[in-house]
């Protein structure tokens, strides 16, 4: 893989001077300049092995972890009799040579804890490796992916942080031995008789508050440099991953703001640095790195992809709809074809309401539909929770 600087997200953003009409606040190109220097200085640089990939090592990359992953899928099928996969809003993880997983569910905020019998196993031992189970939980930083040969951590802090219900437990030894006891022990008969021992346990009833709370302080450094509302980015995060670190989704979108490496994470890359690259998975499961991604991303739907619309209201439901959909299928949406530059036109015509409206009917996809008006209603609830702050 190749070796690449890549600015600490801290820095000022390298605006790129060849791609759109951004307004850049330096009168001269000397001063732009200098601004930059001097975000090299203050911020530093990182020498980010193998977090930059050319388009070819990340296509190659990509095909090993696919093969590898389907491998791996069909052993857990053979294993347990079924598979669960990481998605958006779920966190699912395999220990142990795969006899140990876990399931968090962001959105319901549920979690199963399962174990399955080795030959050997009594339900003495089984209740041990339930309870270590749920303290690994408790401590896991996540990885990139089910694999239980992936244990390379890819957050600084446990995904769960603060999150765990404890009931009357006093702290997660004391909850995990609870849990131990309480677990219940499932026999399957398939193709093959499989003894499961499972236990459901919770996340506190505010999981979700507390996880926006985790990133808002890489969402403050990010909205403020693109004069974003965060209220809009904390939306678009729900409604992208429940604010789940390492979601995956079938797309290949991943982190919280769920980037797509080679397409969104490479527009990023090529503005950030004015050459291409592809961000790793490990670079974008970094919510710091993923935020910057993000709201770069949104910057360049708004102000690149989608220009010359007069109501800023209207620009940000075009923007919310292409952030899920692409550009070419909101044109899709007033024109029939992918000219977004008509689009913009007849768009300008309209009220905001009536674009709304026009949006909700005629988007291509259902999915994009729904997301636009989760995004709007979960931002005016942003709106209140950070203004009551």
């Amino acid at each position: 893989m190749q070796k690449v600087l890549f600015i600490t997200i801290g820095g000022v953003l390298l605006l790129s001077l060849l791609t759109c009409n951004i307004a850049v606040a330096q009168d001269t190109f000397e001063e732009f300049q200098a601004q930059q220097q001097e975000a090299f200085e203050e911020f530093g640089l990182m020498d980010r092995e193998g977090m930059i990939m050319d388009e070819m090592n990340f296509l190659a990359f990509q095909a090993e972890q696919e093969a590898l992953f389907q491998a791996f899928r069909e052993e857990m099928e053979q294993k347990w009799g079924d598979f669960r996969e990481r998605t958006k809003k779920n966190w699912t993880e395999y220990l142990h040579n795969g006899t140990v997983r876990w399931d968090v569910d962001f959105e319901e905020g549920t979690v199963e804890v399962e174990v399955l019998a080795e030959e050997g196993d009594t339900e003495e031992t089984l209740r041990e490796k339930i309870r270590e189970a749920v303290v690994t939980l408790a401590d896991s930083r996540g990885t990139r992916s089910e694999m239980p040969d992936d244990t390379e951590e890819v957050l600084d802090e446990p995904v769960l942080q603060d999150q765990l219900d404890l009931g009357d437990a006093d702290d997660i030894e004391e909850l995990a031995k609870s849990a131990s006891e309480e677990a219940e022990l499932e026999v399957k008969n398939s193709q093959q008789v499989r003894e499961i021992l499972r236990v459901n346990l919770s996340l506190v009833p505010d999981h979700i508050r507390k996880r926006a709370e985790r990133f808002q302080k890489y969402l403050a450094k990010n909205t403020e440099r693109y004069d974003q509302d965060p209220a809009l980015i904390l939306a678009i995060i729900h409604t992208e991953s429940f604010f789940n670190p390492v979601a995956r989704s079938h797309a290949n979108a991943l982190g919280l703001m769920q980037i797509v490496p080679n397409t969104a994470g490479r527009d990023v890359y090529r503005r950030l640095r004015n050459e291409d690259g592809v961000p790793s998975p490990d670079l974008l499961f970094d919510p710091e790195s993923n935020l910057l991604f993000g709201c770069t991303y949104y910057d360049i739907l708004s102000r690149q992809y989608i220009r010359g619309v007069n109501s800023p209201v209207v620009l940000e439901y075009l923007a919310i709809s292409a952030y899920n959909t692409g550009a070419g299928n909101v044109a899709r949406a007033y024109t029939g074809n992918t000219n977004i530059r008509q689009a913009v036109l007849i768009a300008n015509e309209m009220s905001d309401q009536e674009n709304y409206d026009h949006l909700i009917a005629n988007l291509p996809y259902e999915e994009t539909r729904h997301y636009l008006q989760k995004v709007t209603e979960r931002r005016d609830n942003y709106q209140t929770w950070l203004f009551n702050e």
